[in-house]
């Protein structure tokens, strides 16, 4: 049957490993057990036959995760797995009774096991409820989980949010198909569990046949020797080796591996294919079949030649050696391409510079400079400026103004402390020469006054809101 029984258990390597492993970790309290492994590996069976070891001494709860969606649906699960009332009750009174079953496990010396099958359906927020239940406090570690999934468990169980769990992962065990000496040993194991014979029932070479059918897979093994043995019932012969490849085909409807097809099966192309028969399956009319083969009349039906130009002068034609109806007779066709037929979309696309960009000083050395020696106090008085009303103050006169910064400038003169002057916010401008003999001339220094900056601020502003 494809349903696991445990009767019929094969203590196979890898799926033995794992049960001990399990076994242990469980009855150590180590920690949470993963069996990982591809669908038909036996994930289920091992499920089972360690319910039946750990039974005795243990509540075990069997789950399938993938009728289970709700943490509500969770809980009631588990209760009812060890025998518990589970029918209409809430979700948080069907915790509660988890847990003071847990505890009274705990003071028994005994616990609760739950090994959920198909692990990888079930929701990861529901994976971490079954965390949480191990942190019920009991003198001794009361539960125990067993996860059991395809390797997307074990992907999902990598992830980060999942790291709390994959810490108490104390045993994995990964299951694998059969190799060909198991797989012989698995095959005599079955039928000697049905009290009879390998021999009797099939005839020499079954077994490597169902090798290379299967792969290995057990859950596989047993459906294609089932069907097998239900084709040649009525015949009153042992299973050979094309029945079993038409029990492979019977059951997957797919073709058997490469010399298991059974002779007189094949079905093979015509040899021969009328080049005016219309191709009725594409649903189109007119459309032919070009014979290979046909020499230098499959150019001339095409219309491939041109005008005026031979049949055979431009091509080098190899007669076939064999007898005709030779497939891979006729000219020899070498399709020419004019340049790389890729090139248009790997054109490398200009990167656009742009104009005005301005990389160092380097770039201003064609441009005339303008030099202020009297930076400090400009800034003062342009600070002053910013915050004056809108018409200025009494007493302002440009000549005065001028007059107060000639001596500000030249306190040194009146035997005062000199004014160490700072060129550090000094203006460059660039400026359009209209004349060609000017560009080339020296630049003229202009001596600029604080007071004329002033004069034009003022000006600009009175205009601005006129």
């Amino acid at each position: 049957m494809a349903s696991p029984r445990p009767q019929f258990y094969h203590p196979a390597r890898e799926i033995d490993g794992s049960l001990r492993g399990i076994e242990r970790c469980i009855r150590r309290s180590e920690g949470v057990g993963l069996v990982i492994g591809p669908p038909g590996t036996g994930k289920s069976l091992l499920l089972l036959k360690l319910t039946e070891q750990v039974r005795d001494d243990f509540d075990v709860a069997l789950l399938t995760g993938a009728s289970i969606c709700t943490r509500r649906a969770l809980w009631q699960a588990i209760l009812a797995g060890i025998g518990e009332p589970y029918r209409g009750i809430d979700e948080t009174d069907l915790r509660i009774a988890i847990v003071e079953r847990i505890r009274g496990l705990a003071a028994a010396g005994s616990g609760l096991v739950i090994l959920v099958d198909e692990a990888h359906t079930l929701p990861t927020r529901l994976i971490e409820e079954l965390r949480l239940l191990t942190n019920v406090p009991t003198p001794l570690p009361a539960v125990h989980i067993v996860l059991a999934g395809t390797t997307r468990l074990d992907e999902l169980l990598g992830a980060a949010r999942m790291e709390s769990l994959s810490q108490r992962i104390a045993v994995r065990g990964y299951l694998e198909p059969l190799d060909h000496a198991e797989t012989l040993a698995y095959l005599r194991t079955q039928v000697a569990a049905a009290g009879l014979e390998w021999d009797r029932l099939f005839a020499e070479g079954c077994d490597d046949a169902v090798y290379r059918v299967t792969e290995g897979v057990p859950r596989l093994i047993n459906q294609v020797c089932d069907q097998a043995l239900v084709l040649v019932a009525e015949c009153d012969r042992r299973v050979t080796a094309a029945d079993v490849a038409n029990a492979w085909r019977e059951i997957q409807r797919l073709p058997a591996p490469a010399g298991l097809e059974p002779a007189g099966e094949a079905s093979p192309l015509p040899a021969e294919v009328s080049a005016a028969e219309p191709l009725e399956d594409l649903g189109g009319e007119g459309l032919g079949v070009i014979e290979f083969g046909g020499g230098e009349n499959l150019f001339e039906e095409c219309g491939c030649l041109e005008e005026g130009s031979s049949d055979s002068g431009d091509l080098e034609s190899e007669e076939p050696s064999g007898a005709t109806g030779d497939l891979w007779g006729g000219p020899d066709v070498e399709l020419v391409f004019g340049g790389d037929p890729f090139e248009e979309f790997f054109e490398q696309e200009e990167r656009p510079v742009e104009r005005y960009l301005v990389e160092g000083p380097a770039d201003f050395s064609g441009c005339r400079e303008v030099t202020n020696h009297e930076g400090q106090a400009m800034g003062r008085l342009l600070a002053t400026i910013e915050h004056a009303d809108e018409d200025p103050p009494a007493g302002d006169d440009p000549a005065t103004d001028r007059a107060a910064n000639d001596r500000t400038v030249n306190q040194d003169a009146a035997g005062e402390e000199p004014v160490v002057i700072d060129d550090s916010d000094m203006v460059v401008i660039e400026e359009d020469l209209d004349d060609p003999a000017e560009a080339g001339s020296c630049p003229t220094v202009v001596s600029v006054r604080p007071s004329d900056y002033r004069s034009l601020f003022t000006r600009l502003r009175r205009g601005r809101r006129s």
